[in-house]
């Protein structure tokens, strides 16, 4: 709901504002991102690899006033991701993670040329995993959500007959994660408690044929790596059983998708 409001407020303000210099754009986009999420113990060994294909799509509105641009994006990615663990025990366990991503994105950019765009914004972040059981073992599901700030540039790096090329690069500071667990036929209680701040980045390296004016191709890659929670108190009935911890985990993807300018 949070998000709708800011929404409605951006666009009433955008559309009050009347300029010989103003412009909408709109774009819509399909992808595919290979996402992995590594997670490892206090000794830097491996606990937990996720991996796999993810489709999704993404939508963004930009406004231009001038020097300046606003835009407001979303996307969404899901699908099965191959899930190699361990048990407590130290058995190898095996599985698939059924995963939605979603972001909600605001940004405020400003050019400092006709080739260089600088770019600051804030960013909601949700992302919820389904580890799936297998035979005794019961799954649990997982979900995230954050809020991220993010601050960088757009440059034009080559200019040519028949194609311009852009790459981005942001860095992505992020609040800790609230994470909420619920596990498979109520073995426990569920847990919420939150992770730790994060620092991420992300470039982008897209291009747009001058022969389709319209359509461009981007690939992206990104990296953010968040450190190990403190203990939560795992409970069954409301009594007290153990303790829960996320370990320290990074995430990762590399993406292409294909882009369209309404």
């Amino acid at each position: 709901m949070r998000q709708v409001v800011l929404f409605i407020v951006l666009i009433t303000g955008l559309v009050s504002g009347r300029s010989a210099y103003a412009q909408w754009e709109f774009y819509g986009a399909g992808g595919i991102r290979y996402a992995t999420t590594n997670e490892v113990d206090i000794n830097g060994k491996q606990l937990v690899k996720e991996h796999g294909f993810l489709p999704g799509l993404e939508f963004k509105a930009n406004y231009q006033r001038g020097d300046w641009l606003v835009s407001l994006s979303g996307e969404i990615y899901g699908g099965n991701l191959t899930y190699d663990g361990q048990m407590q025990s130290g058995m190898a366990f095996s599985t698939n993670t059924r995963t939605r991503q979603f972001r909600m994105t605001t940004e405020v950019g400003r050019y400092i040329s006709d080739a260089v765009l600088l770019l600051a914004g804030t960013e909601w972040d949700y992302w919820k995993r389904d580890i799936l059981g297998q035979g005794a073992t019961l799954g649990l599901k997982e979900e995230y959500n954050s809020w991220r700030f993010l601050a960088g540039a757009q440059a034009r790096v080559l200019q040519a007959s028949w194609s311009d090329i852009y790459l981005t690069g942001l860095l992505v500071a992020s609040s800790p994660e609230h994470l909420e667990v619920n596990f498979d036929n109520q073995l426990f209680d569920q847990v919420n408690f939150s992770t730790r701040s994060a620092i991420g980045a992300r470039f982008a390296l897209e291009v747009r044929p001058k022969a389709v004016p319209h359509v461009s191709v981007e690939s992206d890659f990104e990296w953010m790596r968040i450190g190990r929670s403190d203990d939560a108190i795992l409970s069954k009935g409301g009594s007290p059983v153990g303790t829960v911890v996320q370990p320290e985990h990074v995430r990762k993807a590399i993406g292409i998708k294909v882009k369209y300018r309404f």
